[in-house]
C-alpha cells in the first residue's frame, strides 16, 4: 500500500478512535444519554458499563498492530449490535446509518496499515 493510502488510514483511524473513546466514555460514566436510552430500552442499569468496557477493550485491540485484525473484527461487530438495537427500537435511520458508516470507517482506517488485515479479508 502506498504512502498516502497509509496516512490516509491513520487519519480515518485517529478520527474514528476520538469518536469511539467518547462513546466508551459516556457508557462507563452511564451520562444521562446512556442512561435514558438504556432505561428507555428496558436494559439493567450494569449494561451501558458492560456495553462501554467492551468497546474500550476492542478499541485498545484496534490500536495494537499483533490484534489489529481481532480488534477491527469486534468494533465492527458491536456496532452491528448497535444497528440491531436501532432497528428494534425503532430510532432514526440515521442512528442506524451511522452505526454502519461508522464500521465502515474502522476497516477503512485499519486496511491501508495492515497488511495482514488485507490478506484476512481476501483469502
Amino acid at each position: 500500500m502506498s504512502t498516502n493510502a497509509q496516512r490516509a488510514g491513520w487519519v480515518i483511524t485517529v478520527l474514528v478512535t476520538l469518536f469511539l473513546a467518547f462513546d466508551v466514555i459516556t457508557h462507563v460514566l452511564r451520562v444521562e444519554a446512556a442512561r435514558d436510552f438504556n432505561d428507555m430500552i428496558g436494559a439493567p442499569s450494569w449494561f451501558p458499563v458492560v456495553c462501554g468496557v467492551v468497546l474500550g477493550l476492542s478499541l485498545i485491540a484496534y490500536h495494537v498492530p499483533a490484534t489489529r485484525a481481532m480488534g477491527t473484527i469486534l468494533i465492527t461487530a458491536y456496532l452491528g449490535g448497535a444497528v440491531t438495537v436501532n432497528l428494534v427500537f425503532g430510532q432514526p435511520a440515521f442512528n442506524t446509518v451511522f452505526a454502519i458508516a461508522t464500521a465502515v470507517l474502522v476497516w477503512a482506517g485499519a486496511w491501508p496499515r495492515d497488511e495482514r488485515l488485507r490478506g484476512v479479508v481476501a483469502a
